[in-house]
């Protein structure tokens, strides 16, 4: 930390103002003599000559200036507030480093460290104090889907649809007629957090229930009116026991599934017929949920809905922390009331572990606490649900903009018109349980593009939305994003063509390609002496094949890391160097569509 100056009592070093020194100058313009205009206005009679003979009036902090101007300090704090907008908030380090190239860049005297080509810890702490408009924050981490997913004209298109919706059914004055339903897991564990401890501690134990918990899912919903309907919660498991029902708030219900305890087609059709029809009020209502295929899938669910009056409504995806109001006021303080009463369960009982028959009382606890009318009214206000705002969703929101992206886009295309080497990962592979719903009714269906969170590969499907209405999705981004992973998957290198036209041909003989070492190829040509003329055609084949493999693989491996496309694991995508031409995995240089080498000569 930087040592600052502290006055010391009694010293009248500087203890003037500018408007002091303003008066004082003018009073000596006016007539008066240096010697009175300075125990008039309380200024030292060197001070106030300096000052006039400079022609200076405005009054400076005391010590030396700093590294940089204050005109390039304002530009870095620009270009600071600039990167944040867009998701690229700078670290520490990086605004280091970045007040050490400024100061480079515009000649000015400094004793930042050359060796490594950063400024100093005192120097962004002062930084920080001249510039009380950035601070240091703690960022939150937000996935690339969400960061596009959540654009204004996604959002303009939702709001559109909900305020269409609710007029048509004059519910714009019946927020008890309005519901959301989400889900989320609880694990059967507890979490410490912050404990107090002795001082200089290098380690500091906590007890927990086990390393890892059983994860238990529970299904909330409430209405506009901030009632809450009891939870419904999904264990994993074929026969319930009446034990797992100890504790739990009036009211629940419990859903055992075989494979698993996340919510599937069936289990929320149970829960809309057994748990929120009968609860419902009368008349038509809006059920707001999220595009899982759990939730909008079945046809058997959209039939039902149908003919209870039942609305579903389908959130744009990839933009739930934001519309969803049980995601804004409800799950993170059911969760942070959970985990504390953990702790004080393991608190009180050491030599017991958190398990299902004691899992219903800590839920009870929490639940009491979380499920209050506050969170439910403000979850709803703050998404714009009620009362209707389409405006409610705030700028610093939205990361990036739509004309943003496809520049990103265009100028991703341009990097590189050749073909390049495909990811493994970035296949289209069919969605069978689509392809059956579409069979049932082909009027009805409309198509809907999902990508996969396991395999990050697009799956194309149609679903019966008969009485669900989806909001827009269909981006000029997304739809670039999957042209442009259409392309990578069709055109690849003329060295993967090849491998995979001989492999094919080798399989269709019932031979196996591997990679042999030089004792087998030597073994092989002593085997070849001996055998028929067939045998030894064969043999020079695949050994031919051999070498030229090993030659693709040194022609096409990444500059950075050196790895061979073939035996690629990474799960990003190959660029190509626009200065040496050269193949290198996408995060292997901090420079953008140029190699390292080539990106610090470029800089020098």
């Amino acid at each position: 930390m930087p040592t600052f100056y502290k006055r010391q009592r009694g010293s009248s070093r500087a203890d003037w103002t500018e408007e002091q020194l303003k008066d004082a100058i003018n009073a000596v313009q006016n007539g008066m003599s240096l010697n009175q205009a300075s125990k008039e206005f309380g200024v030292p009679w060197s001070t106030l000559k300096r000052r006039i003979a400079n022609g200076c009036f405005t009054k400076k902090a005391l010590g030396g200036p700093p590294v940089l101007t204050q005109e390039c300090e304002k530009k870095m704090v620009k270009r600071i507030i600039k990167l944040q907008k867009f998701g690229f908030a700078p670290t520490r380090t990086e605004v280091r480093i970045m007040a050490y190239k400024l100061a480079e860049k515009c000649n000015q005297h400094h004793k930042f460290n050359r060796e490594k080509e950063i400024a100093g810890m005192d120097w962004l702490h002062l930084f920080l104090k001249r510039n009380p408009e950035l601070s240091v924050r703690k960022s939150e981490a937000v996935s690339l889907a969400r960061s596009r997913g959540l654009n204004k004209k996604n959002v303009s298109d939702y709001f559109s649809l909900l305020r269409n919706i609710l007029i048509e059914h004059n519910l714009l004055d019946k927020p008890g007629n309005i519901f959301n339903v989400d889900e989320s897991g609880l694990q059967l564990n507890n979490r410490p957090g912050h404990v107090v401890a002795a001082k200089g501690s290098k380690s500091v134990a906590a007890i927990t229930s086990g390393e890892k918990g059983e994860t238990i899912t529970v299904i909330a919903c409430c209405n506009g009116e901030g009632t809450f309907l009891p939870p419904a919660c999904v264990l994993k498991g074929k026969n319930e026991k009446a034990e797992y029902r100890d504790g739990m708030p009036p009211g629940s219900i419990i859903f055992m599934s075989q494979k698993s305890a996340y919510v599937t087609t069936d289990i929320f059709l149970l829960w809309l017929r057994n748990h929120f029809a009968p609860r419902k009020p009368e008349g038509t209502v809006v059920l707001i949920l999220d595009g899982h295929s759990s939730h909008c899938s079945s046809v058997d669910t959209l039939e039902f809905a149908e003919e209870n009056n039942i609305i579903l409504l389908c959130l744009p995806s990839h933009t739930t922390h934001y519309l969803q109001p049980l995601d804004r006021a409800f799950f993170k303080a059911l969760k942070s009331y959970y985990y504390n009463a953990c702790n004080s369960y393991i608190k009180m009982n050491p030599n017991r572990k958190i398990s299902r028959l004691v899992f219903g009382g800590l839920l009870s606890k929490a639940w009491v606490q979380a499920s209050t009318t506050d969170n439910a009214i403000s979850g709803f206000r703050s998404t714009g649900i009620i009362p209707f705002n389409a405006d409610a969703i705030p700028e610093y929101a939205f990361l990036t903009s739509a004309s943003g992206q496809q520049e990103n886009n265009e100028r991703r295309e341009k990097i590189s018109t050749s073909p390049q080497p495909g990811c493994s990962h970035w296949q289209e592979i069919p969605n069978p349980s689509a392809e059956a719903t579409a069979e049932v009714d082909n009027n009805q269906g409309i198509e809907h593009m999902q990508a996969s969170p396991q395999l990050g590969c697009l799956q194309r499907g149609k679903n019966l939305q008969k009485n669900i209405h989806f909001s827009s999705e269909a981006t000029d981004f997304n739809t670039n994003i999957v042209n442009l992973r259409n392309r990578k998957c069709q055109n690849k290198t003329s060295i993967e063509s090849v491998k995979s036209g001989e492999n094919a041909k080798k399989k269709a003989k019932g031979k196996t390609i591997t990679k042999e070492t030089t004792k087998n190829k030597q073994r092989k040509k002593r085997k070849a002496s001996t055998t028929d003329t067939e045998s030894d055609s064969s043999l020079d084949m695949d050994l031919e094949d051999d070498d030229d493999d090993d030659v693709d693989d040194e022609e096409c491996c990444c500059v950075g890391c050196s790895e061979l496309c073939r035996c690629t694991k990474k799960d990003v995508d190959w660029v190509k160097c626009i200065s040496c031409q050269l193949w290198l995995h996408e995060d292997c240089s901090r420079y953008e569509s140029m190699c390292h080498i080539c990106g610090k000569k470029q800089e020098k």
